[in-house]
């Protein structure tokens, strides 16, 4: 699951061990979203529907794929896409309704608890098979986000631990050695295998600052 979903961590920062946290999203901002979304996409299907229907009734339209079956193909793979591209958001913002996730850290295993719409699931991994803490700011339209981010070399099982305005350096350094792992640069986060990356010492206290 994306990180970048959760607009909130609560409690912010984890100060001790064993803690829970508890991300989520906010449901006013998607239900908004989502209330202009769907009319937006409705219209953009019922402009590609009125387009198909027009292009059908065109003289000779049906001759052509008969002729060259590669066109009817061509047209479906570029309808399927587009309709993806419409549903995707909307998939998402319904997603964000219900999304929540609870993670727990205790000495040594991380646990993560998911919930969404039609299922629910728990799944755990120790904590020494974890990368290292990133500081990562991502910025949006919406404005810029700091996020401390347990990273791991399967993405998916990277954990979101705080979200904030800012975040200092000795607010890092603190859950850095909280969770006995040294912090590891943004950019190894885009990469396709987080435990390929080797730093030299002194890199390893590099991060994302605005």
């Amino acid at each position: 699951m994306r990180v970048a979903i959760f607009d909130r961590v609560e409690p912010s920062v984890p100060n001790q061990l064993p803690f829970q946290l508890v991300g989520a999203c906010s449901q006013r901002a998607a239900a908004v979203k989502l209330a202009l979304a769907v009319p937006a996409a409705s219209a953009a299907a019922a402009v590609l529907l009125i387009g198909l229907l027009d292009a059908a009734k065109a003289p000779g339209a049906w001759d052509l794929m008969a002729r060259q079956p590669a066109v009817g193909l061509e047209i479906l793979v570029a309808v399927a896409f587009v309709t993806f591209l419409l549903i995707l958001p909307i998939k998402r913002l319904c997603d964000r309704l219900v999304l929540q996730r609870t993670v727990c850290i205790d000495t040594g295993m991380v646990t993560v608890k998911e919930r969404g719409h039609f299922r629910s699931s728990t799944w755990d991994e120790p904590l020494g098979n974890y990368s290292g803490l990133v500081h990562h700011v991502r910025a949006s339209l919406s404005g810029t986000r700091h996020e401390l981010i347990l990273a791991h070399p399967k993405r998916h099982k990277s954990v979101l631990l705080s979200v904030a305005p800012s975040l200092s350096q000795n607010e890092v350094a603190r859950v850095a050695a909280l969770l006995g792992h040294r912090e590891i640069p943004a950019r190894e986060l885009y990469r396709v295998g987080l435990g390929s990356w080797r730093l030299a010492p002194h890199s390893w206290r590099e991060a994302a600052h605005a």
